[in-house]
């Protein structure tokens, strides 16, 4: 039996597909430059076509943040009712027309996407001929992502786990610094939606307060999982970071 994601899997691989056919006249088929602009671009596409969700969410956490003193209210009048409490606070969500869940629904929407280039890219990494490449990606490419020079790394190479690969130190050091980029645009994203209203609202004192404090500094962290990962799915991420971070700031 087959796996249910092979066919996202094989529909991000024809975008990048189709994105890399472009760039390689301009750039030549082996270019780090070739490799490297669609990744961005592919980040871009998908960006784009999620743009009226992230609208949505910028409302719908204004709303949640109108409504935060009604449900302060809420919890005090039911502390010792936990089930009147939830029916109570679903209410008042439903009388205001507010889908909590649309707060998350744009980083829910991105995964699919993300896991599916990570796929392509450990498909890529782990081909060795006579092999035919997985995802309807074409020879040409699988090969030419094996020696496009980025910056002297590849969109294979790895920092840690490298599977018996020889990743030059230069290689390393590159993916280390971008590693560091995507902690840092992690950080500033993260505060920038504290600041610019598109996470609900909360004075520093309260447990919600504390907890935006705290995910300020734990997110980025996650972003050291780069150091596993192959360093196009690192360039991936730094280029969502860099474009929420602009979108937030226009939107």
């Amino acid at each position: 039996m087959g796996n249910p994601l092979n066919a996202v899997y094989e529909a991000v691989a024809w975008v990048l597909k189709q994105i890399y056919g472009l760039l390689s006249p301009v750039f030549g088929p082996g270019s780090g430059w070739t490799w490297a602009l669609s990744i961005v671009i592919l980040v871009v596409l998908m960006r784009l076509i999620m743009v009226p969700l992230f609208i949505k969410q910028m409302h719908t956490t204004r709303a949640m943040t109108a409504l935060a003193p009604q449900i302060s209210a809420l919890r005090k009048k039911y502390k010792n009712d936990k089930q009147t409490l939830n029916q109570e606070t679903m209410k008042l969500y439903q009388e205001a027309g507010v889908n909590p869940l649309m707060g998350c629904l744009p980083v829910v929407a991105q995964l699919p996407v993300f896991f599916a280039l990570f796929s392509v890219l450990k498909a890529i990494t782990e081909w060795h001929p006579p092999e035919a490449p997985k995802y309807g990606l074409t020879l040409q490419m699988v090969v030419t992502a094996k020696h496009a020079d980025i910056l002297g790394a590849t969109v294979a190479d790895k920092f840690l786990f490298t599977d018996g690969m020889h990743v030059p130190l230069e290689a390393k050091a590159v993916i280390l610094v971008a590693v560091m980029i995507s902690m840092a645009t992690t950080y500033l994203t993260v505060r920038q939606s504290m600041k610019r209203g598109m996470m609900p609202a909360a004075t520093p004192d309260t447990p919600m307060g504390q907890s935006q404090k705290y995910m300020a500094y734990i997110m980025p962290l996650f972003a050291l999982s780069g150091l596993y990962w192959p360093f196009g799915l690192v360039l991936y991420w730094v280029t969502t970071n860099v474009w929420t971070l602009g979108q937030q700031w226009f939107l």
